[in-house]
């Protein structure tokens, strides 16, 4: 490839904002963005090819660089490498947890470094069960990527409605309870909105983590 972007304050937890955007070409970003505005840029200054402003349109805010390169200083190469082998852990943790309860089912097969889950209140449950939809769920099948396929179902589209406002309102009663802030979306494969989790940063993500976010969403929408 000619170039690539990555966004370190995502998989890597550096602070907001680092976007990092890679090219082959020498002058490329040059020839891209260069204003050539003459108060700022004179190329008979001492070291005026050092001068990066001209090769963003952020032109002077390009501190954005440093964050990244402070990050790689400090931890290196292993320690970077570490910190994403961790998250991969700690992904299949909650989706081996996530599949021990009922009350939950992924809406997806996770990807890096994502989680879309579904949260179902009893009364919704109950619907699923009736219909043979639930995916089964055997504690001595956790971890293995071949049944993933088994472990999420596409919601049935007289549920999902009803499915898509327990989300929300879920989200509501977690928010104001001052007991966390998950996000829900869409999926193309979906007719509801599913709960979405992050695993990024430095954070150790623990199996109290897990219990936490997922007892205290079964302790909230229960009545849903």
């Amino acid at each position: 490839a000619d170039s690539f972007t990555f966004n370190p304050h995502k998989m890597l937890g550096a602070p907001q904002q680092t976007t990092a955007f890679i090219v082959r070409h020498r002058n490329a970003l040059r020839n891209a963005n260069a204003a050539g505005a003459k108060y700022l840029f004179d190329p008979r200054k001492n070291g005026a090819e050092y001068d990066l402003g001209d090769l963003s349109y952020t032109c002077g805010r390009r501190t954005d660089a440093v964050k990244l390169w402070a990050m790689w200083k400090y931890y290196g190469r292993l320690g970077l490498g570490a910190r994403v082998d961790q998250k991969v852990d700690e992904l299949q943790l909650f989706v081996d947890e996530l599949n021990r309860r009922q009350s939950f089912c992924l809406a997806c097969k996770p990807w890096p470094f994502n989680v879309n889950f579904f949260y179902f209140p009893p009364r919704i449950r109950d619907k699923l069960m009736e219909r043979g939809l639930i995916p089964f769920h055997d504690n001595n099948r956790i971890g293995n990527e071949e049944n993933w396929v088994h472990r999420f179902i596409e919601v049935p589209e007289d549920i999902a409605q009803e499915l898509a406002e327990v989300s929300v309102t879920l989200k509501l009663r977690l928010h104001e309870a001052g007991e966390m802030i998950i996000p829900y979306q869409p999926l193309t494969n979906q007719k509801a909105d599913c709960f979405r989790l992050v695993l990024a940063g430095k954070k150790n993500f623990s199996v109290v983590d897990i219990n936490h976010i997922l007892d205290t969403m079964e302790k909230y929408g229960a009545d849903l």
